[in-house]
Parts: structure tokens; sequence; C-alpha cells
């Protein structure tokens, strides 16, 4: 915030003309006209909008305590659709919010212009010591740059595996402990319009998060485009083409059709991300307990995994109202107010102490303890240019799965064109 600076004599006189002979003709002169008060700032924060109504309470009460209104406007639902919003505004030397959530592999461009506001002497230790130990590695590498932090974490974004628990009961069956477990109750379940397992694989983005979600199984680096690669592919080429429990049309669908198509009663299984706990269970119409249950995923070669990453609050160098973005996203961020958007939102649910603290067992809570125990979570692949380096995945793991070029030219080409970006 700006403090007030009370003016020196010295400083006084020349103001007013200098010497005393300007403060005399100052004292001729007929009083000011009074200015209107000065309208208050409003702040935007861009954010999606589906978690509008968690995170209101807490601009409201930061509005309560500053005088200060947070407008909430739509934001963008991928990093690419990110950078493609902001970079224009940011190289004209703009920007168009006070404070913005941004994904994993859209800000690290952002870091290098210096675009984006450290953050080092704006967050308190006491916050990013509510988070655990397993994030460290996450922070430094998609966090910070050159030693300083520029984002605050409000996702732990996991591939959950989801199961019709309700239909497995009825059964008898057991959610699947491996890869060959998975296909053969996939198997099973894709008869007369229900598929084995669903997922959003369209490019951009969203083909590359099923890969990586493989390959962390398999064991591989996924930018080498190493042998634990290749056998990933394979692995989700064979569910289309080979096993046939996931549907080709796949390929063309983005995560609003998938949950569409699993709250249709279309779909036994799926990976899907946190926020469909909320997803789920705000369609009252359809949720019951049962038919949106969390097991851990099937094991692949490296075992029972699902890498992680996620979004963030950041605050752009240009924003219009930064000395109270600043402010803002120390509040927003806070341990006190980081149980309340949690139990607001499940995509707000992480493993930090003060959510663990405040919910218990509450919602995600378990399965998230259940993850974390099992030592599911894997590292997201990082790579320097990142977004470029997911487009390499998304583009050959596509040509692949829709026949186009064989195994071997797909780890031949990712290989390539990944040691091109360098």
């Amino acid at each position: 915030m700006f403090k007030h600076r009370t003016l020196s004599r010295r400083e006084f006189l020349k103001l007013a003309g200098g010497g005393a002979s300007g403060v005399a003709l100052a004292a001729c002169t007929p009083p000011a006209t009074p200015q209107p008060a000065q309208k208050k700032k409003t702040l935007v924060l861009a954010i999606q909008s589906f978690a509008h109504d968690a995170v209101r309470p807490v601009l409201d009460a930061w509005t309560a305590k500053t005088g200060y209104p947070v407008q909430l406007v739509d934001g963008p639902a991928s990093s690419q659709e990110l950078v493609s919003k902001y970079l224009p505004a940011f190289q004209a030397g703009s920007s168009p919010v006070d404070i913005f959530s941004d994904g994993d592999n859209s800000v690290g461009p952002f870091y290098k212009a210096g675009w984006i506001e450290s953050l080092d002497n704006v967050i308190p230790q006491e916050t990013w010591d509510d988070f655990p130990k397993i994030f460290n590695p996450q922070i430094e590498a998609f966090h910070s740059y050159r030693g300083k932090r520029y984002r605050v974490p409000h996702e732990f974004a996991i591939g959950y595996f989801w199961y019709r628990q309700d239909w497995f009961s009825q059964k008898g069956t057991k959610p699947p402990r491996t890869w060959e477990e998975f296909v053969a109750i996939g198997k099973e379940y894709t008869h007369d319009g229900i598929v084995g397992t669903l997922e959003a694989l369209i490019k951009p983005g969203m083909l590359y998060v099923y890969l990586a979600y493989a390959t962390a199984q398999a064991g591989g680096n996924l930018f080498n485009f190493d042998e634990q690669t290749a056998t990933a592919f394979q692995f989700v080429y064979d569910l289309i083409h080979t096993h046939k429990i996931l549907p080709e049309k796949a390929l063309g669908m983005d995560y609003t059709l998938q949950n569409e198509e699993y709250m249709k009663d279309h779909v036994a299984m799926m990976r899907q991300w946190p926020f469909f706990w909320g997803v789920s269970r705000d369609n009252q119409a359809w949720y019951a307990q049962g038919k949106a249950d969390i097991a851990l995923p099937p094991a692949g070669p490296a075992g029972s995994k699902s890498w992680w990453g996620g979004w963030g609050f950041a605050v752009p160098r240009l924003a219009p109202n930064k000395a109270e973005a600043l402010d803002l996203i120390r509040w927003i961020t806070s341990n006190e107010n980081a149980p309340i958007l949690a139990r607001g939102q499940s995509w707000f649910v992480m493993p930090r102490k003060s959510i663990l603290a405040a919910m218990g067992n509450e919602g995600l809570v378990p399965y998230m303890k259940m993850y974390i125990e099992n030592n599911v979570p894997a590292a997201r692949p990082f790579h320097e240019k990142q977004s470029e380096a997911e487009t390499v995945v998304d583009e050959v793991g596509y040509l692949f799965l829709t026949k186009q070029i064989s195994l071997s030219e797909a780890m031949k080409q990712g290989a390539e064109r990944i040691k091109a970006l360098r």
C-alpha cells in the first residue's frame, strides 16, 4: 500500500512557486474547486467460472477489510488458451487482470519475459510451510524461476481413477489392480452403449494428459520418448484398436463431453481430475452413492501411478492495481482461507496442513490421503519449453493413435522434435 509522505519546507516552497513571493501569490489565488472523491479501485480476478462461487466469500471478506471490490471473470480452461488470451496484452505493455489462475505449462515463458510479479516478499513462510514436502519439486519446477517464486498452487491436480462402484457391487467385481485387469473388466462392460473406459483425448493438451498418465505407470520419461514411453503409447493404442474398450471418438472429446457421457451411465471406469467430485455431486438429479467412487489407478510396469500438477494464482507485473493485487493474493492463499476454498469446490482440495486439519475425512480428502499413502503421485514431466514439448507429444501421439505412423516412427519423430527444442 502507498504511504503518505509529508513535504519538507523547501519542497513546499518550491511547489508553491519558489520563496516568499510564491507564497504571497498563492495567498491571492482563489481556493481550488473541491474535487470529487476518487472512485474505489475494482480489482479483476480471472479464474474458471465453476470456481467462482467458492472464491466469492473469500473475496468479499477481503473487500470488507480493505474497501476494494473484486470482479470475477471467467479464466481460460487450458494453458494454451491462457497464453493466447494474455500474451498480446503483455506484449503491448498492459494487463486486463490483476490476478489470474494459471496452469503449470503456461507461465514459464511469462517468467522469463518478466511479465509476472515475484512473490518472494509477499507470501509469508507460514503459507509455504503449509504445503507437504512432495510439493517442493513441483514448486521449484513450475512455480519458480531462477530462485524466485511467482505462483502459489491452489490445486493438487492428480488424475483419480473413477468407477461405477454400484455396478461393480452388483457383479461382485473389485476395481482393477493392474493394466491386465483393467482391460479384462473393461471388456465385460463394453456393450449396449456402455464403454469400459473413456478419456478426453482432444488436442491440444488433453491427449498429452492421458499419454503422460500412462507413461507414469510405465515408468518412462515422456519427453525422452524412451522404451517405457513406447510401452505406454502401445497400451493406449491397444485400448482403442485391439481391446476396443476406449472408443476412438475420444480423440475428439473434451472433459465436458467425457463427464456428460459418464453421468449418462455410458462409462464404467475413467481417469479424471479432482473437479469431477464436485461436478458429479452437483448433478443431484443423477448422483447417488456409488456412482462416482475412487480407487487406486491400475498398475502398469512401474506401479499404481498418476502424475500430478496443477493451477496456481499469480499477479501480472503490469496489473492495473498491483499493490492491492499483491495484498489480495496473500489473503486468498493464506492458511486461514485455503480451507474455505477447499470446502467450496473440490478443485481447491490440496494436502495442505490447514485443509487437512479443517476438513478431516470430508469429501475428497480420504482419497487424496489414500493416493499419497500408496505413493501414487508421480512428478509432472518437465521441459524448459513445456508448452512446445507437450505439443510434440500431442501431435506425434495423435498420428500414432490414428494409425498414420508406426510406433517406432512415433518414438523417432518425438525424440527428434524434442531435441530440436533445445
